[in-house]
């Protein structure tokens, strides 16, 4: 501070007007000080009234987390079987048991104690429906059976749970309110005790502050515009960290489905060992080329290599990697007929993503025992290609951001974050088309592409060459994937 002064002093007449407010400050602020001793006695008085302790609202806030928590891991654990999760909600549950009882010691109240024994009772009763559902898991009982049996036997143990938190936040609340009253009188009974003169001290603090703001003001002036660059730069990076993060999580968890098959497929031991593994292989493959794809449209390097192709020969090849995928889940799969004489600008092996993409979530969520069709209309421009699935509808209000960065309808621990529709989205809008989503007349979805007709303008075409079958077909078994909620494509 003197060096800034001194600064000011030798510099400008600014400096003089500073020293000159500082001192105004000081000579108030020492006449002022004999009043504000008369206010201290009364104000410490008052103020163990005012020590209000309202972290309890938020303990009791923070059990009710641990609470639902631990059950909903746990029933996620007997849907899925992750050990994970299973150390998770063992991990939930022991520290929901040591809060609890903090939290009895810190109060010691009658209406504590019985709150947190109803709690302890109650929770004990679920750790017996979990005994019970591990037997039945151990049984070989299926997994989905398992989960509903403990989702229905703890559902009212988490309402009684609930209730009996909610005592607790009324008896703090209760407490709380009655604090805060005592508080307001202690305030009201300290400004009583302010004399006039404190007034008329808080007017010249407000006067001199306001001038002395006004030369900050002026010598901040030229600081203003290298603080605002500063904080743009620092947002930049604070959003391109939380990018970085986003695209990470989504990648990892758009590997987990297949690694988790190539283990399943090792433990199997079976003859087609080597196909599973090999089809396993394809599709992380597949996986990578989205990523790369991804990663090169938000540079602006995707670069496509075109051919006229018939949209029926697609289609076929199509039907044919999906179709294993579609008996596997009991799924009719049906491609409509289409004209040989409808031909599209494509580069092949991006397209033949998309399709694998679209019909396979088709397939993945829609009923067993359901269709998934494959239509195509084309007209003078495009050829529009409609995948109709059975599917549990998208909400209205999550369409429009359906193909959006890493988003996805619906998230849940055994699926991915979604890159793959973002992908569709960048190639499809790459070859000069669009690509939507709605809902059908048969309750499902209905996602649409369109494939250019014309050849693009400046497009380099490369040599038509045969078109072998892609083997992208998912070596999954079905009951890896069946929804629980709504479709997450």
């Amino acid at each position: 501070m003197n060096k800034f002064i001194k600064t000011l002093k030798s510099s400008s007449i600014e400096g003089f007007v500073l020293i000159g407010l500082l001192t105004a400050v000081a000579v108030v602020l020492i006449a002022g000080w004999g009043e504000a001793m008369k206010l201290r006695s009364t104000v410490a008085a008052n103020a163990a009234l005012m020590k209000i302790d309202s972290t309890t609202l938020t303990e009791i806030e923070h059990l009710r987390n641990l609470a639902d928590s631990q059950i909903q891991n746990a029933r996620a654990y007997f849907l899925m079987g992750s050990k994970s999760i299973y150390d998770k909600q063992k991990a939930e549950k022991d520290q929901f048991a040591a809060e609890l009882a903090a939290y009895e010691k810190k109060h010691d109240l009658p209406a504590v104690h019985d709150l947190v024994k109803k709690v302890s009772e109650v929770t004990n009763q679920e750790a017996d429906f979990f005994h019970q559902a591990e037997e039945f898991r151990a049984k070989q009982t299926e997994s989905k059976i398992v989960g509903q049996f403990y989702q229905a036997k703890t559902a009212p143990l988490l309402k009684e749970i609930n209730e009996q938190l909610d005592k607790g936040v009324a008896l703090h609340k209760a407490a709380l309110s009655d604090a805060s009253a005592k508080g307001t009188q202690a305030g009201l009974d300290a400004q009583n005790e302010i004399p006039k003169a404190m007034s008329a001290l808080s007017t010249a603090i407000a006067i001199l502050a306001g001038l002395f703001a006004l030369l900050v003001i002026r010598v901040l002036a030229s600081r203003a515009r290298v603080l605002r660059e500063r904080e743009r730069l620092v947002n930049e990076a604070k959003q391109a960290i939380i990018s970085r993060d986003e695209a990470i999580s989504a990648f990892t968890y758009d590997f987990k489905e297949p690694l988790e098959n190539l283990k399943q497929i090792a433990d199997s031991r079976s003859p087609e060992m080597p196909e599973l593994v090999k089809a396993t292989v394809v599709e992380m493959e597949a996986l990578m080329a989205d990523i790369h794809d991804q990663t090169k449209a938000s540079t602006g390097g995707l670069f496509l290599r075109l051919e006229q192709l018939g949209v029926a020969d697609l289609l076929d090849d199509a039907q044919s990697f999906l179709q294993p995928l579609a008996r596997q889940r009991d799924i009719t799969l049906q491609f409509d007929a289409v004209n040989a004489s409808v031909l599209a600008y494509v580069d092949r092996e991006r397209v033949m993503r998309v399709l694998a993409n679209l019909v396979g979530n088709a397939i993945k969520f829609s009923p067993k025992h359901t269709r998934v069709t494959v239509k195509v209309k084309a007209d003078a421009q495009f050829a529009n290609i409609s995948i109709l699935d059975s599917a549990p509808q998208i909400p209205e209000s999550r369409m429009a951001s359906l193909f959006d960065n890493f988003w996805q309808a619906r998230r849940s621990a055994d699926q991915g974050a979604g890159v793959g529709l973002t992908v569709v989205k960048t190639i499809i809008e790459a070859h000069g088309g669009i690509v939507k989503v709605e809902h059908n007349l048969q309750g499902g979805n209905t996602f649409t592409f369109s494939l250019p007709r014309r050849r693009p303008a400046n497009a380099q075409l490369k040599k038509p060459q045969s078109s072998g079958v892609r083997k992208i077909a998912r070596a999954v078994s079905p009951e890896m994937h069946e929804p629980t909620e709504g479709p997450a494509h």
